[in-house]
């Protein structure tokens, strides 16, 4: 007798379902094989371990313990013999649920590259800005150039715009609590920077040493802190020190003698052209943001629940161990962050869902569109990969990079995708 099954079902998601039925000719010696197994690591007294009959070991191992170990012997030949009868290629571990014990009859679904399709490919395009430094952001910056140098003198009449301030402060939410994280001492600020929240400096203006003042603020929307995106605090300020700030001037000979310049207006051509190069690469950045999310909205493609799983826990699993890096506790974040487990399912479900699909649709561009490595680049990119190295930690992983092994799997597809994104922008 043969094994019995059913012809399998699939679905664009890419899973393909078997039910399998075993006879009892298979079923026999992969329940001996199981059984030596347990009997491997059992003591029983008059025998050596490995040596205790098989009927005597049946008593001992409880029927589940048995029947998932015989299900463990069973695998390996039965899944070879349906990806290679079937032409299947999993692109995850199958899945493996018992259906019946007498006769024992399993469901095994595999997951395959689901369908996908990515609309409108043609009308994919992210429009390229002209890059353009604000005289304003220039002169901020010379003017940081020049407070690294300037001088200090302590007075003891009221701040005034250009003067600098040292403090201390902390602020509460309007309960009267103290809100972590706000706690300050000692910080400095020069009147006039705009360096702090919008209002705070002005709030400043006219204090003078061992003053103290409470007043509120509302946080911008924009605010880098989102719990306290629009939310009024009231800070408490203690001015310690009050200073009259003197800023050299940007002339040739200080250009000459602290910021290795010929001339003033060589090292102001100097500091645009950086900044016009670093507006470039946050330009490119946020083109290229914008691009993936466009190429994720226009993929269309059915997951398979498995494979949704799959990238939660490696979400989960990732978003945890950062946590703990950071000396955190999940349940201390959740209370924090005021984060319901339901919650944190449905952030992970929803950024598995857009992970997957970005993936696939950038796959299914750099296929369609024949974006890929020749092993020229490859070897090139695996030297700049490890070229940065310390001599031992490269020694340690540059087997992981050779042709075939995972790391250069990864980086293959980490340089397809870069590719393919330029490709795409025309960069």
């Amino acid at each position: 007798m043969t094994t019995k099954s059913t012809a399998p079902k699939k679905d664009k998601s890419g899973r393909t379902t078997f039910t399998i039925t075993f006879t009892k000719e298979e079923i026999t010696p992969a329940e001996e094989s199981a059984l030596k197994k347990l009997g491997s690591a059992m003591k029983i007294e008059g025998f050596r371990p490995g040596k205790v009959p098989l009927e005597m070991l049946r008593d001992k191992v409880s029927p589940d313990q048995l029947l998932e170990e015989t299900i463990r012997a069973l695998l390996p030949d039965t899944i070879k013999r349906l990806t290679k009868e079937n032409e299947i290629r999993p692109i995850t571990p199958p899945k493996i649920e018992a259906q019946n014990r007498e006769p024992l009859t399993l469901q095994i679904t595999f997951i395959e590259h689901p369908e996908v399709t990515v609309r409108g490919v043609d009308k994919i395009k992210v429009e390229k800005k002209p890059v353009k430094v604000d005289d304003k952001d220039i002169e901020r910056t010379l003017d940081y150039f020049l407070e690294q140098h300037m001088t200090t003198k302590d007075i003891l009449r009221s701040a005034k715009k250009g003067d600098r301030i040292t403090m201390d402060f902390h602020g509460e939410d309007s309960d009267g609590k103290e809100i972590d994280g706000i706690r300050t001492t000692g910080h400095q600020v020069i009147l006039g920077s705009d360096t702090l929240i919008p209002g705070f400096e002005e709030e400043l203006d006219g204090m003078e040493k061992a003053d103290k003042k409470t007043f509120t603020i509302t946080f911008p929307e924009e605010y880098h802190a989102q719990h306290l995106r629009k939310k009024p605090v009231t800070f408490h300020v203690k001015v310690t020190n009050v200073e009259e700030v003197f800023k050299p001037k940007l002339t040739d000979a200080f250009v000459q003698q602290h910021l290795d310049a010929d001339s003033a207006e060589s090292f102001k051509n100097r500091v645009r052209e950086s900044m016009e190069q670093q507006e470039e690469r946050i330009n490119d950045q946020k083109r290229e943001q914008e691009l993936l999310e466009k190429i994720r909205k226009a993929t269309k493609v059915e997951l398979a629940p498995e494979l949704i799983e799959e990238e939660e826990r490696d979400l989960f699993e990732n978003f945890a161990r950062e946590l703990k890096e950071r000396s955190f506790e999940l349940s201390d974040w959740m209370k924090k962050m005021k984060k319901k487990p339901e919650d944190i399912k449905a952030d992970m479900n929803k950024q598995a869902v857009d992970r997957l699909t970005l993936r696939l649709g950038i796959q299914h561009l750099a296929d369609e569109k024949g974006t890929d490595l020749t092993d020229k680049e490859m070897k090139q990119a695996v030297a700049e990969f490890l070229a940065p190295l310390e001599p031992e930690q490269r020694a340690k992983i540059e087997p992981m990079y050779q042709k075939g092994y995972q790391g250069w799997h990864q980086l293959k597809w980490q340089k397809r995708v870069e590719k393919l994104i330029s490709q795409m922008l025309g960069t």
